[in-house]
């Protein structure tokens, strides 16, 4: 058990900036980041892994003039199911299992658990069979799993009609005898470059090219879609990748980089087109995100990188444009520039603003269900990342606890939370970010349940005196001049607990403000 943080250190400061707490890590290095795989682990836990099958040297025999009806196979061993056994700090951020049959959905990936120990990722083989599956596979190849009747655990299924273990393998291929073929011609010379360029076999026939498809060094290329006609970046692709959406470029990105679109751009004097050997993205748009808000759930950084990839294209596939937008906003994130479209910069500001309910000076907000695949609506944050602080949360009812319970939260993701005050009524906080210049107010709730009675402010001229009890002097001033600007985002958040779901810490957008 890691040893408790200091709540905060008191710094007395005439302007206006937020007070950070000593404890804060700088953004660049987030204290506690997700795993580079999230819940779709690329490796697994090493002590989890079982030894792979050893390696033997079999002799090599070759027989020449085989009869074309010789039926060949060839056998190859599988992995053992320990390969495939996700490491049991994520599988404790798994949901429980389905009660109808024992799988455990996160996003767009289903686990189960093993009869014998251990919890698995599954999918589809080629056969529609499921088999235990590796996140690098597109299609599952582990051992064939089925589930034990009657509970919700899962065995691997006997193999039908497997080799036996003590006969020897044979294992053929044909050679042409070398009269077969009496005026062979040498194999053309491969260019150096196509060894090495991944978009070496990209090239399309030039009678298949359309408007703004573009040609480099006699080669045909596709292209994306440019988006904005301006942007002097282009960006070629490979042709069996026919319409860039989300989901295409983050199964690219995850599986398959090298395959991703590179950037091109004509260059002077001659304004010849050149390809950009560089990457565009190192890594999926979701792990960008964990990057710099380490602690948001599973759900929300699906939810938040779709949304943010739909506002940089301005549809739901991909645009030249939109990608370079993308890649500007994730060097913004890592070297602290300012961000110019700030909405594609921070998910706070993607929110849309909630409905409410009622009438007279008490209004309802009812909360949205967590969805990856759905617009998005709220922001979550995953207690499993934070367990200890949460555990304390529950003890206690104090206001002044739950406004220091969020500010460390928020402090960690990255934003710079001015001071809490000592006031034990009205939760609230004001907080910023670095790269716009938009203020935040946070209403802090407890929720069980799914419902946020909100009470309206009737009494504007007690309203900047409550401000000041509320979040303190220095934070109530720069609220005051942000919503002169008209540049403050008033929020609600604070823990969430429902009968059957897991406990959560939301933040959703409304449109009442506090002054």
């Amino acid at each position: 058990m890691s040893p408790k943080r200091p709540i905060r250190t008191k710094t007395d400061t005439a302007d206006s900036t937020p007070v950070v707490r000593d404890t804060t890590p700088d953004i660049s290095t987030p204290p506690r980041l997700l795993p580079d795989t999230l819940i779709d682990p690329t490796s697994t836990h090493p002590a989890w892994q079982l030894p792979a099958p050893p390696v033997t040297r079999q002799q090599m025999i070759e027989i020449y003039d085989l009869p074309a009806e010789t039926h060949v196979r060839n056998v190859t061993a599988q992995r053992p199911i320990g390969s495939y056994f996700l490491a049991p700090g994520l599988v404790n951020r798994l949901p429980p299992a389905d009660p109808r049959d024992g799988t455990r959905t996160a996003g767009r990936y289903t686990y189960v658990d093993l009869v014998e120990g251990g919890t698995v990722q599954i999918g589809p083989d080629a056969q529609n069979g499921l088999r235990a599956r590796l996140s690098s596979e597109l299609l599952a190849s582990g051992p064939l799993l089925e589930r034990v009747e009657g509970t919700l655990v899962w065995r691997p299924l006997l193999a039908q009609n497997a080799p036996d273990a003590d006969i020897s393998q044979l294992s053929m291929t044909r050679h042409r005898l070398p009269d077969d073929e009496p005026s062979v011609v040498p194999p053309k010379r491969q260019r150096t470059d196509e060894t090495l360029d991944p978009w070496s076999n990209w090239a399309i026939d030039p009678q298949h090219a359309t408007t703004g498809d573009i040609r480099i060094d006699g080669i045909q290329y596709k292209v994306i879609p440019r988006g904005d006609a301006s942007d002097p970046i282009v960006y070629i692709k490979n042709p069996s990748h026919l319409i860039y959406d989300f989901d295409l470029l983050d199964r690219t990105l995850r599986l398959e980089p090298q395959e991703q679109p590179r950037g091109a751009i004509q260059v002077p004097p001659a304004h010849d087109w050149q390809i950009d050997p560089t990457l565009p993205f190192e890594r999926p748009l979701t792990k960008y995100i964990s990057q710099y808000f380490p602690e948001l759930s599973t759900t929300s950084l699906e939810s938040v990188a779709f949304h943010q990839f739909v506002l940089a294209n301005g549809s739901d596939t991909a645009t030249g444009s939109g990608l370079t937008l993308l890649r500007q906003t994730f060097n913004d994130w890592q070297t602290g520039n300012r961000h110019p479209r700030p909405q594609l910069a921070d998910p706070l500001l993607m929110l849309p603003i909630l409905p409410t309910s009622g009438n007279g000076a008490v209004r309802i907000i009812e909360l949205p269900t967590p969805t990856s695949n759905g617009p998005l609506q709220r922001l979550d944050f995953d207690p499993a990342l934070f367990r200890q602080e949460w555990l304390y949360s529950n003890t206690t009812q104090s206001a002044l606890d739950l406004k220091r319970f969020m500010a460390t939260l928020l402090t960690r993701n990255g934003y710079a939370v001015f001071d809490p005050s000592l006031s034990n009524s009205f939760p609230a906080l004001v907080f910023k970010r670095s790269g716009h210049d938009y203020v935040f107010f946070i209403s802090l709730h407890r929720i069980r349940g799914r419902k946020i009675n909100q009470t309206l402010n009737v009494d504007h001229s007690s309203a900047n005196l409550r401000l000041h009890i509320q979040v303190g002097a220095t934070a109530a001033a720069a609220v005051i001049a942000a919503n002169a600007a008209n540049k403050v985002v008033w929020l609600r958040g604070g823990p969430q607990m429902l009968a059957n779901a897991n406990d959560t810490v939301f933040i959703v957008r409304d449109a009442n403000p506090r002054l």
